[in-house]
């Protein structure tokens, strides 16, 4: 019997996310600033005596929380399928080249996150993908597992759904979103160099633009979680918040303040969401072959 396990970490967006659409790399270069986390989704395949095959997969957190979930899911199977003969690189694009196929616009930053791991810079032109050169400070991602709670707010969320309308728009040379857009990528440099010199004021700044900035793409994309996220900032519990991935629902990471940690977390309970421990992951995908 051949066994043979894979799994890939899911990530959270920092900043840039909308920049690394096709639709908007065949033109103009995008960036984005993630991290990936110690959630990861797992494929197995099983070969036995006979010849017969089974697999199956799962998720360490619930789908359609933004987290990028689905690209995990794509890149450990597609490795469990390869045997590990993939490259991260050559995981990550096979994956995107799936999704694209199911259809609707689909960025490259989660796939890249879930073959690579770790904090990532990275930047898009056309179809090109290049992890930029970039060094974090230790202590600026330390911060960030402290204070950057994530809770899933348990609102249906669709990315297709939230994305179709605004893409349509962009591809009627709507240039309030092109502009934008264009926002969304210069805070992703912005958040790069602001992790390398962890400077933590500047960050919480950049998180508050980026849902600003989002906002004026549709406002419908932080609207679900608003009215929560806008009361623990009036009451002073947290500084910043943002929606993961294309929003609409989902998960969202609220910057607690030094001292209300635990009253962010509790606040986040009380709405009924549900809390997601993280630290970042820097191992990528794993593949395991066992043979019995």
């Amino acid at each position: 019997m051949v066994k043979i396990r894979s799994s890939a970490p899911i990530r959270i967006d920092l900043a840039g996310g909308w920049s690394d659409i096709r639709d908007y790399t065949i033109n103009y270069p995008g960036a984005v600033v993630n991290i990936a986390i110690n959630k990861r989704a797992h494929a197995e395949l099983e070969i036995n005596e006979d010849g017969y095959l089974s697999m199956n997969y799962s998720c360490e957190v619930p789908v359609g929380t933004g987290l990028g979930t689905s690209s995990a899911i794509n890149v450990a199977l597609l490795s469990c399928i390869n045997h590990s003969k993939f490259s991260p690189e050559d995981s990550a694009e096979i994956a995107h080249k799936f999704e694209v196929l199911l259809g609707g616009p689909v960025g490259r930053q989660d796939q890249w996150a879930s073959a690579f791991g770790g904090v990532q810079y990275l930047k898009f032109n056309n179809d090109n993908v290049e992890i930029s050169p970039f060094k974090p400070k230790e202590s600026a991602i330390k911060w960030l597992e402290k204070h950057l709670i994530i809770a899933h707010s348990k609102i249906a969320h669709k990315s297709g759904e939230v994305h179709a309308p605004i893409w349509e728009k962009f591809k009627q040379n709507d240039s309030k979103i092109l502009n934008a857009i264009h926002k969304l990528k210069e805070l992703a440099d912005k958040m790069a160099l602001a992790l390398e010199n962890d400077n933590r004021n500047t960050i919480k700044n950049i998180l508050n633009d980026v849902t600003k900035t989002t906002d004026e793409l549709s406002r419908s994309i932080n609207d679900p979680v608003r009215d929560v996220c806008d009361r623990l900032i009036d009451n002073n519990t947290i500084s910043a918040w943002k929606v993961m991935g294309a929003g609409g629902g989902g998960a969202v990471a609220l910057l607690s303040n030094e001292d209300k940690i635990e009253e962010t977390i509790k606040q986040c309970e009380l709405a009924g969401w549900m809390v997601i421990e993280w630290s970042t992951d820097n191992e990528g995908v794993l593949v395991e072959k066992k043979e019995e």
